[in-house]
């Protein structure tokens, strides 16, 4: 065969495949003695029907048959000749036979993997902070914990910030209500009946709406004139302002229990004592910096492949991860109450985001992909087993089945490539060299402000 192979940017390749007449030959007459050999046919013995009307009969079947083998030994000695790392055939194009010598000629679009010098990866360095677990932060979790059984009681005083009010609400702009002026309003901003609300010191509501409601009473009425957003989520009402008539049902404030022995019993068992309730919490605590410190060492090590080492990547492969991502952040967006429309307008946004994200794991997955290569790393049948299990687990697919599946569709070759770059990923935590610094004070949303 006479190959050429032409590489492009973005880690594609053309292989140029003519195929001299006489081995386009030798492939046909197999084929046919091979269908002589299978077919039956009226007047003739099984295996003895003349090539002459086999060829003829089953003209079209054959000259499948040929291009398909022709085309993947092409493939083959393309590969082979240029030492080329295939990830896949994008196209075959161009397919003639030619009259003038009897060859048959094609090209075949490939997409490879990337070509390129590994850095230096052992003695990567990160800093990591010293884990020191201390009385403050296990009486901080413990906060944590009595805050989750609290109680909201009645008091009989104007509510302050942190109370919860329990309001109806009607809203009305231009002094006509809401549900009659734009039926297609939201909800919240036509009627609410006895809605309770946490008074905060940041709205996640409606601008200036918790703000207007500090020193309300039982029984009190106001009406609460808010300006609406100019990037407010219902078209209309952007940039309008409405009256929001409020009646207060009750002022509530939260009640944190106190950490007795009656409390700790409830919460933790019979057994449960103040000191061990301590001690565990206080495990948890290092459990979790444990776990928060190996995740800020693989973004370092991660960060530092990153940025030692350049190349292309397959265009292709970025384009399946990066759509693999814009679905997983439009997913979390709808389970967060984001609707359709919203999305639409950050689709940008979110697709830019998705891209810049996946050229990043697809190049350090290449570069982990070659680490483990070069150190002959391997993933232990056990592993393998185990993460196939978990994945049935969760479909709910009896084992004997999901393993059948799996055979078919590749699965576990997949698993088998992710738990390699992870084996690749520790090896490579092994080797970095840690510098450690002072303790990081661990942020809280509800305490840190």
């Amino acid at each position: 065969m006479n190959i050429n192979v032409e590489h492009q940017p973005n880690c594609r390749a053309v292989a140029h495949v003519r195929v001299p007449s006489d081995q386009v030959g030798k492939e046909r007459d197999e084929i046919i003695t091979y269908f002589a050999g299978m077919v039956r046919m009226p007047g003739y013995r099984p295996g003895k029907t003349p090539k002459s009307i086999v060829a003829k009969r089953y003209e079209n079947e054959v000259k499948d048959e040929l291009e398909k083998k022709l085309i993947s030994e092409g493939l083959r000695q393309a590969v082979k000749s240029e030492g080329l790392e295939l990830l896949n055939v994008l196209a075959v194009n161009d397919k003639m036979y030619h009259d003038t010598d009897k060859s048959f000629s094609f090209t075949i679009e490939m997409s490879l993997a990337p070509k390129f010098e590994l850095p230096e990866y052992t003695g990567i360095p990160v800093k990591l902070p010293r884990i020191e677990v201390t009385d403050a932060d296990v009486d901080h979790d413990l906060l944590h914990l009595r805050e989750n059984q609290a109680t909201y009681e009645d008091v009989d005083r104007v509510a302050a910030v942190g109370d919860v009010v329990v309001l109806s609400v009607t809203g009305s702009l231009d002094g006509q209500p809401i549900a009659e002026a734009m039926p297609d309003a939201p909800s919240h901003l036509k009627e609410m009946k006895e809605n309770w609300f946490l008074l905060a010191d940041e709205d996640d509501f409606l601008p200036g709406f918790y703000a207007g409601l500090v020193g309300i009473a039982k029984d009190d009425e106001r009406t609460l004139n808010i300006t609406l957003a100019d990037d407010f989520n219902f078209e209309a009402l952007r940039g309008k302002t409405i009256a929001l008539n409020v009646k207060c049902h009750g002022v509530k404030n939260k009640a944190v229990p106190e950490l007795t022995e009656e409390f700790i019993k409830k919460i933790a068992g019979e057994e449960m004592s103040l000191e061990t309730l301590r001690d565990e919490v206080r495990d948890a605590i290092r459990r979790r910096r444990e776990q928060a410190r190996d995740a800020a060492k693989s973004n370092q090590v991660i960060a530092h492949l990153f940025e030692k080492v350049e190349f292309e990547l397959p265009q292709e492969v970025v384009n399946r991860e990066a759509q693999r991502r814009t679905n997983e952040i439009a997913q979390r967006a709808m389970q967060q109450g984001i609707g359709e429309e919203e999305l639409i307008k950050q689709q940008d946004e979110i697709l830019n985001s998705a891209t810049n994200q996946a050229r990043q794991n697809v190049k350090v997955s290449f570069i982990l992909e070659q680490i483990a290569k070069k150190e002959a790393l391997e993933v232990p049948a056990q592993k393998i087993a185990m993460a196939l299990a978990q994945i049935a687990e969760r479909q709910k697919t009896p084992a004997k089945k999901f393993m059948a599946e799996a055979q078919k569709n590749g699965l576990i070759d997949n698993v088998r490539s992710d738990l390699l770059l992870q084996e690749a990923m520790e090896f490579l935590k092994s080797k970095a060299i840690v510098e450690e610094t002072e303790p990081e004070p661990e942020h809280c949303d509800t305490h840190s402000k």
